[in-house]
């Protein structure tokens, strides 16, 4: 990592750090180690003459505690301090990529149906596949994690991640959230809602080919949410598709969604063309603006139907995977020891990601970035699991391109998801 991005790192962490009262992380030593990224893990014997007791963790790529920069560090030694406090435990650590070939879901069903033992102890999955895992039954449940989770220190959008149809599977470590990123030079007051949206008549970038429909889906939830028909299953009415349909209808003719926006199919696409000075404005990770701390970028919630505050939110939580009760008691514990508000709050402030705490908020220093994130966490609710992301995703990113490119009216675009309806 250059030089002056750590600086950065280093100084974003030191003005979370002056609100807690608290100093710096001492270099890590060498109590944790570091697997292959496609290693299995064994668990070894646990009898008083097996010698130290290993817990495995599995972590993604940008949660890598060997990743050499502030946020790494920081990770290997909160791990290290646990193993210092607790002598007979030593502490494995493997990453896995998020998802597709040999990624984590993946890698626990193989596991899971191969080989048992070689289960991680601890893993620190994406929200959206925690129900796939539960589905497949590799996570166990832990009280003194339901405990945990019951406290009111958690926000509302970080306990939806953290369960499965009222059961508690894990304990949320960071979150992100969708946002609107604007060039305060180009957009001096950012639209709240879709009539603005409309009368700015400026370009309003997003990735609109995106298989996952991110924009699309935080639109139309917030417009059921506000109707009260959210269900634990995915559907969405004919009143929130003709509503959003018709805005994007309205911006494709005033030249708010351009049609060469259906050449972008990710958030990274849509940001680098951002960068590149091609649109003012752009829906973005807050990560982008919070992480990198951007002087001529600024942060807004994203504009809803009617300016009330909603976005959606991604998050990764810590659950325990070992059906043994010895080893999945230390690592219920070593989760307790990852998410204490305190060391929460430095974390994320380091990372640039979202608290899923109230308290670790509160402890960021009282700037730019903990005012976006204060707009965002509140409010905010989970992204649907991976499944409903996959079968809905593809028909909301059909219709939005064929309607950008003039091919079908709003009307026209409905049917192509109707067509697709997998609720059906």
């Amino acid at each position: 990592m250059p030089a002056k991005r750590l600086g950065l790192l280093f100084a974003l962490f030191l003005s979370a750090c002056s609100g807690l009262g608290l100093g710096t992380e001492q270099p890590a030593t060498g109590t944790v180690s570091q697997g292959s990224p496609s290693a299995q893990s064994t668990s070894p014997a646990t009898d008083e003459n097996a010698g130290p007791l290993t817990l495995t963790i599995w972590l993604p790529p940008e949660f890598d505690s060997a990743g050499g920069d502030l946020p790494a560090s920081m990770l290997l030694n909160r791990l290290n301090d646990f193993t210092e406090q607790n002598p007979q435990v030593l502490i494995e650590v493997r990453v896995k990529a998020e998802d597709g070939s040999g990624g984590l879901l993946d890698s626990l069903l193989g596991a899971y149906e191969a080989a048992p033992l070689a289960l991680p102890d601890l893993v620190l999955i994406p929200s959206s596949l925690l129900p796939l895992a539960v589905e497949a039954e590799i996570l166990q449940t832990d009280d003194g994690l339901t405990i945990e989770m019951n406290s009111d220190d958690w926000y509302p959008f970080a306990k939806q991640m953290s369960e499965v149809e009222g059961v508690t599977y894990g304990v949320p470590f960071a979150a992100d959230g969708l946002v609107l990123a604007f060039r305060p030079t180009a957009v001096q007051n950012p639209p709240d809602n879709w009539d603005q949206t409309l009368a700015a008549r400026r370009i309003l970038g997003l990735a609109a080919a995106d298989p996952l429909a991110a924009f699309t889906f935080s639109q139309l939830l917030g417009l059921e949410e506000a109707e009260g028909e959210i269900q634990g299953t995915f559907a969405v009415s004919d009143n929130s598709l003709s509503a959003l349909f018709g805005f994007y209808e309205d911006a494709q003719k005033g030249g708010v969604l351009p049609v060469w926006l259906t050449q972008y199919q990710n958030p990274d696409q849509s940001w680098q063309a951002f960068s590149e000075g091609r649109m003012p404005m752009v829906v973005a990770w807050a990560s982008r603006i919070l992480a990198n701390n951007l002087s001529d970028v600024n942060g807004a919630p994203l504009p809803t139907q009617n300016g009330e505050l909603f976005t959606l939110a991604k998050g990764w939580v810590w659950t325990v995977a070992t059906a043994d009760a010895e080893r999945a008691a230390l690592a219920a514990e070593l989760t307790e020891f990852l998410t204490t508000p305190e060391f929460i709050a430095q974390w994320t402030a380091a990372a640039g990601l979202l608290p899923p705490r109230q308290s670790s908020l509160a402890a960021w220093s009282p700037d730019e970035r903990q005012a976006l994130a204060s707009q965002i966490v509140g409010t905010a609710r989970a992204f649907p699991d991976q499944n409903i992301l996959v079968a809905w995703g593809e028909p909301f990113s059909q219709a939005l391109v064929s309607l950008l490119k003039g091919e079908v009216n709003a009307a026209e675009a409905i049917q192509i998801i109707r067509v697709a309806d997998p609720s059906q």
